[in-house]
């Protein structure tokens, strides 16, 4: 396959430079060869519907009553998202594992609603697609949020709800939040039907928001007491403009790899957790169908899928 070739295939979005870093095999088969999973997990359409209950939030809702709400949010990725096709895979049966992911998501809006500046912010915009040009390439997505703090700052946010917190050198260097501060400072931001502007934005901060951190121990530990949220939710980072062409530079290098005619290897070392095991046991003879399936639920908790 040529370079003309594997460009005019894939779409340069955040997911395919983070499927290429992931494992160059994850790429071809996702989006060279558009293979489809055979089934969707739970635990990934948990994530969307906390996303969007937090979207719902910030546009009139902000006292919705959660309980009623997380069953229509979770049922619309299921039934009416571009993926409906695809069967959903749940850990124990559908009506339990919503009546959890429910209660964990009243614990988590309740704590996101305590938060004086998640009220007081003004959203700049919210689910905001971007179009941004890296070295004569166009790369696509879509940023969680912009916010101006109360004092006047401003924050670029994404919301993360995968099991493990990421630590703040992690998040320094996520390709994604890398991507959307690059956007957000060079790019530009769909705001109607076909009006684009440009807005030109450095933040104050590029963030994380961990919105497992509102969840509520249920029991006392070295790490907190009973009733406390389990941490804090924001992991802050800045990015100068010297950080962001430096990020240029770094997607320049990860361009002239991904986009070279050449076979692409498995050379991961996360077999275990991805959700295509079945289709690259030449790879990895030693992963069995049992190993795959938990990697499959063990990728949606990671927020991989």
């Amino acid at each position: 396959m040529t370079r003309a070739e594997i460009r005019e295939r894939i779409q340069l979005r955040q997911s395919s430079l983070k499927d290429y870093l992931l494992c160059p095999k994850l790429f071809e088969y996702r989006h060279l060869k558009g293979i489809e999973p055979k089934t969707r997990s739970a635990k990934a359409l948990n994530g969307s519907a906390l996303h969007l209950l937090l979207f719902w939030l910030h546009h009139g809702e902000w006292d919705m009553d959660v309980e009623n709400m997380y069953p229509k949010a979770f049922a619309h990725y299921e039934y009416s998202s571009d993926e409906s096709h695809i069967p959903v895979r749940f850990t124990k049966d559908r009506e339990t594992d919503i009546r959890v992911f429910t209660a964990t998501a009243v614990e988590i809006v309740d704590g996101y609603r305590r938060r004086p500046e998640n009220e007081l912010s003004r959203m700049l915009y919210q689910e905001v697609e971007f179009r941004v040009t890296i070295l004569s390439e166009t790369f696509t997505g879509t940023i969680d949020g912009i916010r101006e703090l109360p004092d006047g700052k401003i924050e670029l946010f994404d919301y993360k709800s995968n099991a493990i917190r990421p630590n703040v050198h992690a998040v320094a260097a996520d390709i994604q939040l890398n991507l959307y501060s690059y956007a957000a400072m060079w790019g530009e931001f769909k705001v109607g039907v076909d009006e684009w502007i440009k807005p030109h934005i450095l933040p104050d901060y590029s963030s994380i928001y961990y919105l497992p951190a509102h969840k509520i121990r249920k029991r006392n530990s070295p790490q907190g007491e009973k009733g406390q949220e389990m941490s804090y939710p924001l992991i802050r980072t800045s990015k100068s403009i010297e950080d962001l062409r430096a990020f240029r530079k770094e997607v320049s290098n990860i361009l002239k790899s991904m986009l070279k005619p050449w076979y692409f290897k498995n050379n991961s070392h996360a077999c275990v957790f991805c959700q295509y095991t079945d289709l690259c046991q030449s790879q990895n003879p030693l992963v069995t169908d049992r190993m795959a399936e938990k990697a499959n639920d063990l990728l949606a908790e990671l927020n991989m899928t």
